[in-house]
């Protein structure tokens, strides 16, 4: 099976030149998906991750950041069809990972701010339901 790398070897080329000083560590490299991630300086577990991802009609390239499994901001081109040349690559991969990285979300992450998860009180309030239920049914 073809990969994405031979599809788009410009798109490749334009990466590698605007990420390879910032010491980037290759995810994957297959035919859904060409993947770097870059490891944030103040967060232990936390990356910003350059893909290049197929889609049903197209690829589209995204910049993501995550804190361990959790996304915290992510920036998606439209559909992309065909390679571009290596400049074309090169504007696109700037225009999204300017638009990335001034979202209101990146910026308060570079502050040290991370949104809190609402998850954590319905679960515990479900839990709490199921350990009553539990308890009510043994009497």
């Amino acid at each position: 099976m073809t990969t994405l790398r031979d599809k788009f070897p410009n798109y490749f080329s334009a990466l590698e030149f605007i990420i390879s000083d910032k010491n980037p560590v290759k995810g994957s490299d297959d035919a859904k998906q060409i993947s770097y991630y870059i490891p944030l300086k103040n967060f232990n577990k936390g990356f910003d991750f350059y893909e290049l991802n197929r889609s049903q009609f197209g690829i589209r390239f995204k910049v993501a950041t995550m804190l361990g499994l959790k996304t915290v901001v992510y920036t998606e081109t439209v559909i992309i069809t065909v390679d571009k040349s290596y400049q074309e690559w090169i504007d696109i991969i700037l225009k999204t990972t300017i638009n990335h990285f001034n979202k209101e979300e990146y910026q308060a992450l570079k502050k040290g701010y991370v949104k809190k998860s609402s998850n954590g009180g319905c679960l515990g309030l479900i839990l709490l339901i199921t350990v009553i239920i539990c308890i009510s049914l043994n009497y």
